[in-house]
C-alpha cells in the first residue's frame, strides 16, 4: 500500500476491509494472480478488483498514488518499500508463499551451459531468500 493509507498509518491490515479496498493485481493469467485468489478463496474473501496490469512498475506507482492497494512479493517492490513510498504488511493468519525450481533430467549429465544457468540462477534468487521466521 502508498505510505498514506490508514493500514500504513496504524501498521496492521484490518481484515474488515480487505474486501472493500480496491485491489490491483497482476495479470489474471498469472500463476501469482491464481494463488492470490486461491489464498483468499479459503479465507472466504473475493478481492475487489479495480484494474489488472501485467506491469508491476505500473502497479508500484498506481499503489504509491493511493488508487489501490496490492499483493506483491517483497523483492518486486524492495526499492520502493525501502524508500517508503510502499509499505508491505503481512496479509493475515497464514503466508502467501510460492516455490521456484528447475527441472532436468535424471541421470543426465548436465553441460557447461546447463551447470552454468543454474549456478547463475542460484546466485540470483539468494538475497531474495527471507531470513527464516519472516
Amino acid at each position: 500500500m502508498g505510505a498514506l493509507h490508514p493500514w500504513a498509518k496504524t501498521g496492521q491490515v484490518n481484515r474488515a476491509e480487505i474486501t472493500r479496498q480496491n485491489h490491483i493485481p497482476y495479470n489474471k493469467r498469472s500463476v501469482t494472480f491464481k494463488l492470490i485468489e486461491e489464498y483468499f478463496r479459503r479465507e472466504q474473501m473475493t478481492l475487489n478488483t479495480v484494474i489488472e496490469l501485467g506491469s508491476v512498475e505500473a502497479i508500484n506507482e498506481l499503489v504509491k498514488l493511493g488508487l489501490g492497494v496490492s499483493i506483491l512479493a517483497p523483492w518486486v517492490a524492495r526499492r520502493e518499500i525501502e524508500d517508503g513510498s510502499l509499505i508491505a504488511l503481512p496479509l493475515g493468519r497464514r503466508k502467501l508463499t510460492r516455490r521456484w525450481g528447475l527441472l532436468h533430467w535424471r541421470g543426465k549429465r548436465l553441460n557447461l551451459a546447463e551447470e552454468t544457468f543454474i549456478g547463475l540462477c542460484e546466485s540470483a534468487c539468494a538475497p531474495l531468500r527471507l531470513p527464516p521466521g519472516k
